[in-house]
This record gives C-alpha cells, sequence and structure tokens, in this order.
C-alpha cells in the first residue's frame, strides 16, 4: 500500500500501478489500466495517461507482441437484441435536471455487441429506492453504472434502484481519476477529493457480467 502523496501524479501513477499489466483475454472497462507506458504502445482501443495505458472502451484485452501493443478488442458476435429485465452496463452522458442519459455499452452476461440503438433513459424515480433531490447527487458524467431495463419502446428506459445497481466505477469530478471505496464514501487516491454516489455493492470489483 502506498503511504505517501506525491506533488507530481505521473510519479505517482507510476510507483502505484508499477508492473501492472494485466491478463490477456481480461474483460475491462473505460479507464481502466492494463499497462503501463513502460511495457507497451498504446494501440487500438487504449489510451496514455500520465505513464499508465488505460483502455477507452468496454471490451477484451490483448497485446499485439509483434508491434508491443496494447489493444481493447471490442466484444463481438450476433448481434444482440435488448430487452426488459437485461442487466446492463452504462456509461452516463448527460445529467439533467429530472433524468440522466446514458449509453449502454454491454449487457451481463452477453458477450455480443448490441444491435439496436443503445441510449437509454435514467428518471429520477428509477434512481434509488430513497428520495433523490437531483440526480447529479448520485451520478456524475463518465460513470459506470449497472443497471437493468424496464422499458424498450419508444425510449429505452434502465433503473438502479436495489443494492446490486448503481455506480461500478467512478471518476473524480476534479482530476478524472478512478475514484476508490472507503466505507460509504469513495475517494480520489490521487488529489484526495471525497464523493458521494449511489454505488452497487460490488463496486470496485470490475464485475460487468453479474446477472441478477
Amino acid at each position: 500500500m502506498l503511504l505517501g502523496r506525491y506533488p507530481d501524479e505521473s510519479i505517482y501513477i507510476a510507483i502505484f500501478f508499477m508492473d501492472c499489466m494485466i491478463k490477456e483475454g481480461s474483460i475491462v472497462l473505460p479507464g481502466d489500466i492494463v499497462a503501463m507506458a513502460e511495457e507497451l504502445i498504446p494501440g487500438q482501443g487504449t489510451f496514455q495517461d500520465n505513464g499508465a495505458i488505460r483502455s477507452s472502451m468496454i471490451g477484451k484485452f490483448k497485446v499485439d507482441r509483434k508491434k508491443m501493443l496494447a489493444v481493447v478488442e471490442p466484444l463481438t458476435g450476433k448481434p444482440l437484441i435488448l430487452e426488459e429485465g437485461n442487466v446492463v452496463i452504462c456509461e452516463v452522458k448527460q445529467v439533467m435536471d429530472n433524468l440522466i442519459l446514458t449509453n449502454i455499452i454491454h449487457v451481463a452476461g452477453k458477450k455480443r455487441q448490441i444491435a439496436r440503438e443503445s441510449d437509454a433513459a435514467l428518471f429520477i424515480a428509477n434512481i434509488s429506492d430513497e428520495f433523490v433531490t437531483h440526480p447529479s447527487t448520485k451520478y456524475r458524467i463518465g460513470d459506470i453504472l449497472r443497471a437493468r431495463i424496464v422499458k424498450v419502446d419508444p425510449l429505452i428506459q434502465i433503473s438502479t434502484k436495489g443494492k446490486e445497481f448503481g455506480v461500478i466505477k467512478a471518476f473524480c469530478t476534479n482530476c478524472r481519476k478512478p475514484l476508490i471505496k472507503k466505507d460509504n464514501i469513495l475517494e480520489c487516491p490521487v488529489c484526495g477529493r471525497k464523493e458521494e454516489r449511489k454505488m452497487a455493492d460490488d463496486y470496485g470489483t470490475g464485475n460487468i457480467d453479474r446477472v441478477i
């Protein structure tokens, strides 16, 4: 465990994630670190961020050993039709007064591409079993969350009610680094900022294929 804080964020990341190339074949989320820049070169589906190579999409990690590239390939297969009841992984795109607009990026347990329009609305009444004053108190742009589809036509609607649903990965609104769960709050390991979210009960595990 790293006890001190470094004024230079790149030094902090380099030390904290040193020699951290993940196992080939691993399923990754946007923002996940797959390797360090000293190990590989960013390729398709990845980008470099302060010495770390991160995934830019949800997919499967692989290494192009001939060119020493870190690559994230999209999950492929027969196109999948979204249905009511599907458990889905979404990325928050816009937060409004009474709803949140998301993009469905994965269906739990289904390693296939989505066939139809994948935008989904999360209305404030479907965020939590508790009263929510404003969507921004529970979710922020860029958050990755687990939800259930409650309606598909004419507009896909999702719900995050229940302890299994909510954010599974969130990013600091100050420096955009992934937040770490500490008790019932999220904290940035780089700048120390503390933030609140409606978290899934397995926040931080990266389990995108949990079917509920």
